[in-house]
């Protein structure tokens, strides 16, 4: 591993083009007894069937078409990747994404006085949010998805060559209500450009699982989606809300997932910020090179993930990575860390990162009711503006308390925080005990505090549909305070916190 880019601000985010993407938000954010796992495919390639193994030439070399292997007259294009997951342990995310290259249906590539033009023969055919999804030993299920971004308006002249689009759909149920688990997952119908376009046409999908095994270490787990062009200037996304151990090794990863990267084209890169050298420190193992990231493939850890029909080495601008960030003697990740930056940043191989998701083991004080809080959503970081360091050391207003301050500096920060809109609710202070995404897991939560001789509330916040729990109100932030402090003596309610609500 290498060193590069050296910072005198910390968080510096590239602006490139950020106007014609879609700047990365969290999805989820858990802190569980569990791990996460992600399988993937490329939906265009060289062949439809044959997996594809060489890298020779660029991609806009290569004449694109749909992979399809399942000989199903109904689907245009068609791949599947194997899933091997413990029997035992319980589903508790899956998210399934799907992105693709579509300016049209067919591009062709012609030659005039010694220069190469690219033209659109057919325009698109197909609703890109529209794809069919197989689990294991059954028959397709038609799913439309949310669309994430789509480039059919953009007025940039190299993003409109490419025209992107990334959609996602919340398949946790369809996994939850399995008997088996482990097996194939096969995903039809993903759009994109066949032909020739500029700089080469992409496609795949990829399902990301969060599980729950209570064998396995606490741990932070989130995720970001969204499309973002990474050409000249870096993207930097910041993660956290969590605190890793006091003491012992601190083991972290992260996942992400790329359209239009190059096998044969070199300078991108994807590096960790360490604070201690205020550099950014570059990632790599033995199949991603620290100056060639993004390399055309799908990885797991130091190994092709080669579980999957076809098992194309060279995936053709897809993208998928999962993998360990070194930390030596908890050097760049250092015990009580509370946040981590990635960058991503590019002087040669453009790419469209959609999807990045981190996990870290974490303190074993800093959350106890882990069960009870595994799906807050934490406030967006937005990767295109920048943001001042003492701005991004504010607490977020959902993030678990994670270190003890101050009883006026605590104070000052829940008087001087974003209220939030919630037009059933008196405005005031609210002393909430936790978040849930199910109404009946509040309900139940509210029960335990009942028996506990609390009067708890339950709450839907309209802007993310979550139900909050909530034991006293006021005005009177102090007074409030002084609630709140006794409530975190009982070891329940270590993680309860002050929310603002229609006050501003």
């Amino acid at each position: 591993m290498r060193c590069f880019i050296r910072v005198c601000c910390l968080f510096v985010v590239g602006a490139c083009l950020a106007q014609e993407g879609q700047p990365f938000t969290a999805q989820k954010e858990f802190y569980i007894h569990g791990n996460a796992t992600v399988i993937g495919n490329n939906s265009l390639s060289k062949d439809a069937k044959a997996p594809f193994d060489k890298a020779d030439k660029v991609n806009d070399e290569y004449k694109m078409v749909y992979v399809d292997i399942d000989d199903d007259l109904s689907t245009h294009s068609s791949s599947s990747a194997r899933l091997l997951i413990d029997e035992s342990v319980k589903i508790k995310y899956a998210a399934l994404y799907w992105a693709g290259t579509y300016n049209g249906a067919q591009s062709v590539k012609k030659y005039k006085d010694k220069r190469t033009f690219y033209r659109i023969k057919q325009e698109r055919q197909h609703d890109p949010r529209l794809i069919k999804f197989a689990l294991p030993g059954q028959d397709y299920t038609s799913i439309e998805g949310n669309l994430i971004f789509d480039a059919v308006t953009a007025r940039n002249r190299m993003i409109k060559s490419y025209r992107p689009y990334v959609c996602m759909a919340d398949v946790t149920s369809y996994l939850q209500g399995l008997s088996k688990k482990s097996g194939s997952y096969t995903v039809a119908n993903v759009s994109a450009t066949q032909g020739y376009i500029l700089g080469g046409s992409s496609a795949g999908w990829m399902l990301y699982i969060v599980y729950e095994n209570e064998q396995d270490p606490l741990r932070y787990i989130t995720s970001y989606h969204g499309l973002e062009f990474v050409n000249k200037q870096p993207v930097d996304i910041l993660f956290s809300n969590f605190k890793t151990p006091e003491i012992g090794a601190v083991n972290s990863s992260v996942t992400l997932a790329v359209l239009e990267g190059d096998n044969t084209l070199k300078r991108d890169k994807v590096g960790v910020y360490d604070p201690e050298k205020d550099t950014f420190v570059l990632l790599d193992n033995k199949v991603r090179a620290s100056d060639n990231f993004f390399n055309s493939s799908i990885t797991i850890d130091d190994q092709i993930f080669d579980q999957r029909q076809p098992n194309s080495s060279n995936t053709l601008g897809f993208d998928i990575a999962q993998l360990a960030i070194p930390n030596p003697d908890n050097t760049i990740i250092s015990n009580q860390a509370n946040k981590l930056t990635l960058r991503l940043a590019s002087r040669s191989d453009r790419f469209f990162v959609f999807f990045t998701a981190f996990q870290t083991n974490l303190s074993q004080d800093f959350n106890p009711q882990i069960r009870e809080t595994k799906e807050v959503i934490v406030a967006p970081t937005t990767p295109s503006t920048p943001v001042p360091e003492e701005a991004l050391s504010q607490p977020v207003l959902e993030q678990v308390v994670d270190s003890p301050s101050t009883e006026a500096t605590e104070i000052a920060k829940i008087q001087n925080s974003t209220a939030v809109s919630i037009p059933t609710l008196e405005k005031g202070y609210y002393i909430v005990t936790n978040v849930f995404s199910s109404l009946s897991n509040a309900k139940r939560w509210a029960a335990k505090l009942r028996r506990m001789s609390y009067r708890p509330e339950v709450v839907q916040r309209p802007d993310n549909g979550l139900y909050y729990v909530y034991i006293d109100k006021g005005l009177n932030v102090p007074t409030l305070y002084e609630k709140l402090a006794k409530a975190r003596k009982n070891p329940a309610l270590t993680t309860s916190w002050m929310l603002k609500i229609n006050m501003d």
